[in-house]
């Protein structure tokens, strides 16, 4: 307790913090939440069958406090909480056990009662028809600002959950967002557009299906944007450009690149368009998986994402000789580590490559932009920076 110069009993600020945020042009106010609240919060996610996973719990400790302050305030009004205080606060509650789910995510416990949580993730399907009939019906006739929902799986569960609708009746929010997964991801029913959730027929996806069907580049009417500036690549020249860039990695053994790097790199080293839909497929690495490319490369899923591999590239080599030179399988399978090992060597490459013969790819000798792009650069790639170190020998060598 302490006290001003006059005696008087000094009132102790409430535990706010405050950031200043450029993007939005305003100050954010940050708040430590007490363990009784963090508590409270938490119940109230196995009361919904939701496992607290620490982004759940965010914004459900600044959901309930949004609720409790006078005037009632919007959440996205509602001061947040510091991620790392959270856990501390959790790791030093005697009522909450702290588990690890991955690298970058946690899940928070109760000792005292048992979990009854949905996967709202899972592929299985266990709704009845009907509710999907009545889903579908319900989204069939939604206009204007009506079909727009939060893009968040969570969030546009709770906005469902919110509309009263009779067949969503006596279901958990936990069943809600499953409900949700299931409708983007197998019933295609919802989709997006802009960052919004929308009826599957407004959906970019929907869009892209139509696309595909009549092969047409798709453009993004939601989205400002120029016409596409760049030719479509045809099937041969996607095969001589993919081509291209898994060859021209420094480890021919493991020449890989991200999915969604691909189009990035057709622009950049070919001013070629990379256009799925005018190849026939909604999906980029559907594209990827085409019979038509199969000798030339294939897609795996690695981490958190998803990477084009050359074609007869065999991975556990790659991981044995990893774990020859002292690499955890953990932190190869990460994708920030994938980067690194299996095409970020570039940066460090002791040899440039061998330049190309234009005549290995005849389709693109008569595109001009192409022809001064297929050989390498002919001096050393810039050394790593101060403090980086160079990846293991033996890894870009072979």
């Amino acid at each position: 307790m302490s006290f001003t110069s006059k005696g008087q009993r000094r009132i102790p600020k409430p535990q706010t913090q405050h950031c200043g945020n450029a993007r939005a042009g305003k100050r954010v106010v940050y708040f430590n939440p007490s363990q009784d609240e963090v508590v409270a919060a938490v119940r109230s996610l196995y009361a919904d069958c939701l496992e607290p996973f620490g982004r759940i719990l965010l914004r459900r400790v600044r959901e309930r406090r949004a609720a409790a302050s006078q005037p009632i305030c919007d959440v996205d009004d509602a001061p947040m909480v510091e991620p790392k205080n959270l856990q501390k606060i959790c790791r030093s509650c005697p009522a909450l056990m702290v588990q690890e789910f991955d690298e970058n995510e946690i899940t928070v416990l109760l000792f005292d009662e048992h979990p009854v949580f949905v996967d709202v993730t899972s592929p299985l399907d266990p709704y009845p028809p009907m509710l999907w009939a009545a889903l579908a019906s319900y989204f069939g006739s939604l206009r204007g600002k009506d079909a727009l929902l939060p893009g968040g799986r969570y969030a546009c569960a709770q906005a469902l959950a919110s509309k009263g609708l009779p067949w969503l009746t006596g279901r958990s929010l936990g069943e809600v967002c499953h409900i949700v997964q299931l409708a983007v991801s197998q019933k295609k029913v919802l989709g997006y557009t802009d960052g919004n959730m929308v009826p599957y027929g407004h959906s970019e996806e929907s869009m892209k299906e139509q696309c595909a069907a009549w092969q047409q580049p798709f453009l993004n009417p939601m989205k400002k944007q120029e016409p596409v500036s760049y030719p479509v690549a045809s099937w041969e020249e996607t095969r001589a450009c993919l081509s291209a860039i898994l060859h021209s990695g420094c480890c021919a053994e493991v020449a890989i690149t991200a999915v969604s790097n691909a189009k990035r790199l057709f622009r950049s080293r070919f001013g070629l368009d990379l256009s799925e839909t005018a190849l026939g497929h909604s999906r980029l690495s559907e594209l990827l998986e085409d019979p038509r490319l199969r000798d030339i490369c294939s897609v795996q899923v690695r981490g958190i994402g998803q990477f084009v591999i050359k074609a007869a590239t065999r991975l556990p080599s790659v991981v044995a000789r990893a774990h020859a030179h002292g690499l955890p399988h953990s932190a190869l399978e990460s994708t920030s580590h994938l980067q690194k090992t299996w095409y970020g060597h570039a940066r460090w490459a002791a040899q440039p490559q061998p330049p190309m013969p234009l005549a290995t790819f005849p389709c693109l000798s008569a595109r001009p932009a192409c022809t001064a792009l297929l050989a390498p650069p002919q001096s050393r790639l810039p050394s790593p920076p101060l403090g980086a170190h160079a990846p293991p020998p033996g890894l870009d060598a072979h």
